[in-house]
């Protein structure tokens, strides 16, 4: 997919009280296609330089992108030499320059915010780390008495949205030192290729994958792992087919649990279709093929699946333990928000819009009209404001 179009230039900021632009350098533990779209908005829009670097590749899943040196550059293998690469990148016109880090988790990330302060270089950190359920183990109170310490060190931080903001106040980050930055996907591409012709390309898509017409897709798109919440939403689906028999599953993505949701599918009697990890246009093709998306973690930061689906014009039903749901998934408006490990709840979810197919219209229509304001460019604006407020 090709990147948004051109943000308005009224998201360039003047920077009067710097006599040069600021200098961003950008860490990321892998490259994305997410996060390579946004750095490329990034860059049309900032008057500084943004130089990327990234701690490795192909690390959540086998991304295989190839990355020119505008795009950033993987830093070198093992702790230590990654550290002196980061701190030749800082000490390079420090007083000119911000940090912006994806996190703090890894130890390349915490230890480049600890570095950052001991050169007095200002740190922003993104989070998308979300207020979930109640934690009582040794790691929750090994948090609560350091969060708060390593918290005060960044200058700015930019949560994901609502619920990541909220944990980031649980640790005593003011509201000062947050902006929300509305994490997205490349929403204004989406919405072009879906543009194209919708009823063509879905009905396509349900011919090359097998799908009647008169079929009604439930979609999974998403890594192959236990937290993703696939054996509930497999007890679920199970249940649901058998009040509604022209129900189908489609299930894409991979991971550790592939051998398991092969072997369910094949003996599915084509109730079950698996279509492998899809990439691009592919994915696209099999949102349009769907008539709903089900995100049903028992763990999930934030879901950009949600982001996809609902540009493409589908309903979601999430759980609620999805970083997201807070700011995309408005219960009965946008979708159906469930309790996790509540398999009777999904099931009745699930029938509920396959059954209602005006319900999925309006549903599908508010979808499309929320996410039409959460643009690669809005997002971009967010993160420069955050910059700006530390440039002034």
């Amino acid at each position: 997919m090709s990147n948004e179009t051109k943000p308005n230039r009224s998201v360039r900021f003047a920077r009067a009280t710097a006599t040069r632009p600021i200098r961003v350098v950008m860490v990321y533990l892998e490259p994305t296609p997410y996060i390579m779209a946004l750095i490329d908005t990034l860059r049309r829009v900032w008057d500084g330089a943004i130089e990327v670097y990234y701690v490795s590749t192909d690390v959540s899943q086998p991304w295989k992108l190839r990355l020119d040196r505008a795009q950033g550059e993987v830093l070198p293998g093992g702790f230590l030499p990654r550290m002196r690469a980061l701190l030749l990148a800082l000490i390079r016109d420090r007083k000119q320059t911000v940090l912006h880090l994806a996190g703090w988790g890894h130890p390349v990330l915490f230890g480049a915010m600890l570095m950052a302060g001991s050169l007095r270089v200002p740190v922003v950190v993104e989070s998308d780390t979300a207020a979930g359920r109640s934690d009582q183990s040794w790691r929750h109170w090994v948090k609560e008495l350091l969060y708060p310490l390593l918290f005060r060190l960044p200058s700015r931080f930019l949560p994901g949205g609502t619920r990541q903001a909220r944990y980031l106040a649980h640790f005593g980050v003011t509201p000062e030192r947050m902006t929300v930055a509305q994490m997205t996907v490349d929403v204004c591409a989406i919405r072009r290729f879906c543009a194209q012709d919708r009823e063509i390309m879905r009905s396509a898509a349900r011919t090359r994958w097998g799908m009647s017409a008169n079929e009604r897709i439930v979609l999974f798109v998403g890594r192959l792992e236990a937290h993703k919440g696939l054996e509930e939403l497999l007890s679920a689906f199970a249940c649901a087919v058998d009040e509604e028999d022209d129900l189908r599953l489609a299930i894409v993505g991979d991971g550790s649990l592939r051998p398991r949701i092969e072997a369910v599918a094949a003996n599915a009697d084509g109730r079950i279709i698996y279509l492998g990890r899809l990439s691009s246009d592919d994915v696209l093709h099999a949102y349009l093929a769907a008539d709903l998306l089900v995100l049903p973690s028992l763990f999930e930061p934030w879901g950009l699946v949600v982001n996809e689906a609902m540009a493409c014009g589908l309903p979601v039903i999430v759980s609620d333990r999805v970083g997201c749901g807070e700011d995309l998934v408005r219960h009965g408006e946008t979708g159906l928000v469930v309790r996790a490990d509540r398999e009777a709840e999904l099931t009745s979810a699930i029938l509920q819009l396959a059954r209602d197919a005006p319900a999925r219209h309006e549903m599908r229509q508010a979808a499309e009209t929320l996410i039409s304001n959460r643009t690669l460019a809005d997002e971009a604006r967010n993160i420069i404001s955050a910059w700006d407020a530390i440039a002034q």
